[in-house]
């Protein structure tokens, strides 16, 4: 069931690899690479889905404090790639935590 995007451990795996440790340490970054990749990308694509702020505000299975972390993390790396659109899209939800999170301690 290979639709061409698959995983084919058979190629990933193959004995010349194991061989050369170089080959299979370069293999396994390029896997490690292409699933942050992806991460990052379907990651964004759920938040740009259900809108930014409607996920800041609304998602009470993830507290404010990880999805500040999640988001600072995506802005690094979309910082990275040079998507500066995807950046600034992502600091609405980082500003508006930040602020909440002043908010409550000031209120404290």
């Amino acid at each position: 069931m290979n639709n061409g995007d698959d995983f084919d451990d058979d190629d990933f795996l193959n004995e010349d690899e194991f061989v050369n440790s170089e080959g299979f340490t370069n293999k396994m970054q390029e896997f490690h690479d292409k699933m942050r990749n992806e991460s990052m990308a379907e990651a964004y694509r759920f938040i740009s889905d259900v809108g930014i702020l409607f996920w800041v505000r609304n998602d009470q299975f993830v507290k404010k404090s990880r999805k500040l972390n999640i988001l600072n993390k995506m802005v690094s790396y979309f910082q990275g790639l040079e998507e500066y659109e995807k950046c600034a899209y992502l600091m609405k939800g980082v500003n508006k935590l930040s602020t909440e999170n002043e908010e409550t301690k000031e209120s404290v």
